[in-house]
């Protein structure tokens, strides 16, 4: 990352005295022989990147024949056929997109250094992943948070879209007033729009099997936008290392999907580990009509790990209502739903009622028969940041519950 900032600080024309020059030269040289092929994922993909500028700037063939030969492979690898960069982080795919993006532009600079074939690559796949960033970004600008994401690490999504303008990439937005299913069928992501709201849907592996590092143990987790506000979000994520608050925030508690007998769906462990995974075992889309979609998956992580119960979830989504429901099939003894709500939304619960003012909508909830509790929690929009926000929290009774949200906009 260093290498590539100050070569294109120099290619903005920051002069670079000798001493300089000569250091990024040698750590230049010093990464060509130290590649992180044990790690591959994105470490690698920087790599590849910062041997590539290297390559081209320093005219070092060996260097650029390193690089092109790794991002002709580590492309089609690292970016599904729906855009979605496959540690399936919106996160980590928007930091992939302005490598490709600052790829493509050096290309540009120096067209007879690059060759054809990786340009072809990423004329390729940029568009895709353009078109993936909007779907799994929320009306604020913000990314949503699944598995490792936070504000305040990658540039913001205008930011990306204008650099991609300046290279003559296309930039297409949802409109949010169509009734749409974007279905990332590669990456398992759904996102629903309907009459101004926005609902993305995670109905996706944990990642690829070999590096699942930034995983969270969110499966069939939800976020929902009404408007322009964010209404349900993930925890997020706030700091890496080893810490208890690192392990919870991965963990199935800190997500909006149900968490059986005590267990995580996916079995999270330590800074950056994946032991059993949850899969995804059946997942549907239908449009009902111009104002109504549902949307459907079902995951084995408590069967396959636990011996326990299949999870299923249906979100039915219109203009005014969410309807969620969750049922689990099979053996279990106990199981808790979560909600979590955005920090700056207004939030009771009396006998049962729950009632949630956004700055331009109301949005109601009848608990009433529901063992639902409303508990103090925290909201992780950017490292090191923690915001205190509200949890619903609810007992499953039966194999099936149901829970209906219904707003009107001021």
């Amino acid at each position: 990352m260093r290498i590539v900032n100050i070569l294109k600080a120099w290619l903005g024309g920051l002069e670079l005295d000798e001493k300089m020059v000569s250091s990024v030269y040698a750590q230049a040289s010093f990464l060509s022989n130290d590649l992180e092929r044990h790690l591959l994922g994105n470490h690698y993909f920087v790599n590849l990147k910062a041997l590539l500028f290297a390559g081209v700037i320093f005219e070092n063939t060996r260097w650029l024949s390193v690089a092109e030969k790794g991002l002709l492979t580590e492309i089609p690898e690292q970016i599904l056929e729906d855009g979605a960069n496959f540690e399936l982080s919106p996160m980590y795919h928007s930091i992939i997109l302005v490598d490709m993006l600052d790829m493509f532009n050096l290309s540009r600079a120096y067209p007879t250094q690059v060759s054809g074939k990786l340009v072809n690559l990423l004329e390729y796949y940029i568009p895709k992943m353009l078109a993936f960033m909007e779907t799994m970004t929320h009306p604020d600008g913000g990314v949503s948070f699944f598995n490792d994401s936070a504000d305040g690490i990658a540039p913001a999504k205008a930011k990306i879209e204008s650099y991609a303008e300046i290279l003559y990439f296309k930039t297409d937005r949802l409109d949010l007033s169509k009734t749409k299913i974007i279905d990332n069928a590669n990456s398992g992501y759904l996102c629903a729009t309907v009459a101004g709201n926005k609902l993305i849907f995670d109905a996706s592996p944990v990642g690829p099997d070999y590096i699942p590092g930034h995983a969270h143990a969110d499966t069939l987790s939800f976020e929902l936008s009404i408007g322009a506000q964010r209404v349900f979000v993930n925890s997020g994520t706030s700091e890496y290392g080893l810490s208890p608050k690192r392990l919870n925030q991965r963990k199935t508690v800190s997500h909006n999907t149900v968490e059986v007998d005590g267990k995580d769906s996916s079995q999270v462990w330590s800074g950056f580990r994946v032991a059993n995974r949850a899969e995804i075992i059946s997942r549907h889309t239908e449009q009902k009509n111009d104002r109504s979609i549902e949307l459907i998956a079902a995951h084995d992580g408590y069967k396959s790990l636990f011996g326990g119960c299949i999870h299923t979830r249906k979100l039915m989504f219109s203009g005014n209502k969410l309807i969620v429901s969750d049922s689990l099939q099979g053996t279990f003894k106990y199981a808790k739903l979560r909600f979590y709500f955005h920090p700056d939304l207004m939030i009771s619960l009396e006998e049962n009622l729950l009632r949630i003012e956004g700055a331009d909508f109301i949005l109601h909830s009848n608990l009433k028969g529901k063992d639902a509790a409303l508990v103090d929690s925290f909201w992780h929009p950017e490292f090191g940041v923690e915001v205190p926000n509200k949890m619903l929290l609810l007992d499953f009774n039966k194999n099936q519950l149901d829970i209906q949200f219904a707003w009107s906009k001021n």
